[in-house]
């Protein structure tokens, strides 16, 4: 008489990312989708004008301007200033 053990269930394998939820919705479609809502909702609560004086001259634009014109300096400083000092402790 052979031992008759009743079999593991199976189970996904945990090394394989899972890419869709219960409904079969891609994640990522989802994650791509709260961001371009949240980008839409930024837009428009962000789209009162002020003015912005930048040391020799004031401008009046809106504020979603002047937060994307702060986010590419730092973006801009970030980049390139690890990269000069760097380069500046070498020489």
């Amino acid at each position: 008489m052979a031992d008759e053990r009743p079999s593991p269930q199976q189970t996904p394998d945990s090394s394989s990312p899972q890419t869709r939820n219960e409904q079969g919705i891609p994640w990522k479609l989802v994650v791509w989708g709260a961001i371009a809502l949240y980008a839409v909702v930024f837009l428009l609560v962000n789209s009162k004008r002020s003015d912005v004086n930048f040391v020799f001259f004031t401008v009046r634009t809106r504020l979603i301007w002047l937060i994307l014109l702060s986010m590419g300096l730092g973006f801009v400083l970030g980049w390139v200033g690890p990269r000069w000092w760097r380069g500046r402790k070498r020489g």
